[in-house]
């Protein structure tokens, strides 16, 4: 290997999957300039539509990759689709309870006031392509489809990975500085490291339905008051649910089975969702299983786990893939930092102890909302045309507003998250904001994700935050000593002045220091007394801090020989 070569491989990171989550994390380590090999054993075709809720927080994240307007723009459902959830007795029959928030592609509703990017409904055969076409637009991403991981080693040096491609059956070794491993619940590489789930596997059996449908949208039309993006039915035992997929023609059913489905069952459950046998045509159909589990550990050594490999939970909030997302953009920011020099290594500690607390809360609350829908049980006088029939949907609705309702302006699940015990944030003795999953109240509590606010050029505050920390001070407050320290460490470091008084209010302390993922490390009423040591422990450097006490033998022996210079700059808006 050429001592270029050798090189490149030091700072190169190994990507095992190209799902959501590793093209994900190849963005925001490409949009670092950070080298990523991506490989998968697949085509790059997406078999099954799924995972369709993109949250607020992911859409920021998408935003700030520049590709937000183009899922908007190109997604499936349209842009004006809204995002209206219905449950019914059956398509045809009698809506019982709707939770309807404003929200479209195009429109962040009752989101707007709190964030730049309101949430998305994106089927996965438009979002993925969308990941990925961001993905090779950077220079330094490489994605390999039809390539399988069959071994890796790792040391002090990095990580040696043999992979096969899978159509000429060669095999060929890959170095890189780190792995991570996004390749699914079934993760090869989990598995490898022996690093086992806990929790509550297999909660309950499912199968899933891929049907194409022209007359289901003229139903929704005539019974249930319009367009929606999932329909809940309580038909039978089954609870058939439909959820939308293209817009146009094509949707999604899932029930809850207790057998082994038949030949012509898919059908009759659509049938039996819509309350009519209208024209089915069965594109794809699979099983699947609800589970409440985390992975015990996230690193061993120079790999990491993220996504599916390290949380498997329920479809019941659409948490799944946006708390993988989450995953690759703390951990990649984190890597970048490592590999570019101005990070330490607590950093690397740092990423277990803040995502797998968010792992835990999202899998509990998946759960939950799951349980809570198990608790409606059909009833056949819900569907009497009499005083009695009345009488029980009003009843069935409000049981569903008052169970089910979190579920579907999970706003504090969205954008409330925080990390609580973070090593690497500096708390400032004040108690926690309240964590509730359908509320969330802006705050810069150290661990918290920084305020969105508008700016009067009509960026959004979060517009200025990701390659480097920022600074953002309000008033007269001096920044001079955290602008120096930065300087002397070659800490990527801008300084955001805020004017409006509104947003300054928002901001809370004169001084608020935002990580690179827009999440606040620290704040003060004044400078700090040793601002050196501020930095060094939101950068992972600082020698007594917990991450760093914990260690990690095959990630402590890393020379970084080239520290990135440091980039201060001051913003007045």
């Amino acid at each position: 290997m050429s001592d270029r070569n050798e090189r490149a491989a030091s700072r190169r990171v190994l990507v095992v999957g190209a799902g959501p989550v590793g093209l994900s994390l190849a963005i925001e380590l490409g949009w670092r300039g950070v080298p990523v090999t991506v490989i998968d054993q697949g085509d790059g075709q997406v078999p099954f539509p799924a995972g369709e809720a993109i949250f607020s927080r992911t859409m920021e994240h998408l935003r700030r990759w520049g590709c937000a307007e183009e899922a908007r723009a190109e997604s499936a459902p349209p842009t004006d689709y809204p995002h209206r959830t219905v449950f019914a007795t059956s398509v045809t029959g009698h809506v019982l309870a709707e939770f309807d928030f404003g929200v479209t592609n195009q429109s962040p509703g009752a989101y707007g006031p709190l964030t730049p990017e309101g949430p998305a409904f994106l089927s996965k055969f438009s979002f993925l392509p969308l990941l990925e076409r961001t993905a090779r637009s950077l220079p330094s991403v490489e994605i390999r489809f039809g390539t399988r991981l069959e071994s890796f080693d790792q040391d002090s040096d990095g990580v040696l990975a043999v992979v096969r491609d899978l159509e000429s059956g060669d095999s060929e070794t890959l170095a890189g500085a780190y792995l991570v491993a996004c390749d699914g619940g079934r993760s090869s590489v989990r598995r490898a490291l022996g690093i086992e789930f806990e929790g509550m596997f297999a909660q309950g059996q499912n199968f899933a339905v891929h049907f194409r449908a022209p007359q289901l949208l003229d139903l929704l039309r005539e019974h249930l008051g319009g367009q929606a993006v999932q329909i809940h039915t309580l038909s039978s035992a089954r609870r058939p649910y439909i959820t939308v997929v293209n817009g146009v023609d094509e949707w999604r059913l899932s029930v809850y089975l207790d057998e082994e489905p038949e030949p012509g069952d898919a059908v009759a459950w659509v049938h039996e969702a819509v309350g009519a046998p209208i024209d089915v045509e069965i594109l794809a159909a699979q099983p699947w299983s609800g589970h409440c589990v985390v992975a015990r550990r996230y690193r061993a050594g120079r790999v990491f786990l993220a996504g599916d490999s390290a949380h498997l939970l329920w479809p019941k909030g659409g948490f799944g893939a946006n708390t993988g997302i989450g995953d690759a953009v703390d951990l990649g920011w984190k890597l970048a930092a490592v590999l570019q020099g101005w990070g330490g290594q607590a950093l690397l500690d740092s990423y277990e102890m803040e995502r797998r607390p968010i792992a835990v809360r999202n899998v509990t609350e998946a759960s939950g909302n799951w349980k809570s829908d198990s608790q409606l049980e059909p009833d056949a006088v819900l569907a009497r045309a009499d005083a009695e029939g009345d009488r029980a949907r009003s009843e069935m609705g409000e049981m569903i507003r008052r169970a089910r309702g979190r579920e579907f302006l999970c706003t504090g699940v969205q954008l409330g998250y925080r990390y609580s015990d973070s090593p690497i944030c500096l708390a400032d003795g004040t108690p926690e904001p309240p964590d509730e999953p359908d509320d969330y109240v802006p705050s810069t509590w150290p661990g918290c994700r920084a305020p969105h606010a508008w700016l009067p050029d009509g960026s959004s505050v979060l517009d200025h935050f990701g390659r480097g920390f920022v600074l953002v001070v309000s008033g007269s407050a001096d920044p001079s000593s955290l602008v120096e320290a930065a300087q002397q460490r070659g800490l990527p470091l801008t300084v955001l002045r805020l004017t409006d008084p509104a947003a300054a209010r928002l901001y809370e302390r004169p001084f608020v220091l935002v990580r690179p993922d827009g999440h606040v490390g620290w704040r003060g009423g004044q400078a700090p007394g040793d601002p050196a040591a501020v930095l060094d422990r939101l950068r992972g450097a600082e020698a007594g801090s917990p991450a760093a006490e914990a260690g990690n033998p095959a990630a402590g022996s890393v020379m970084v020989t080239q520290a990135v210079a440091a980039n201060v700059g001051t913003r007045q808006l």
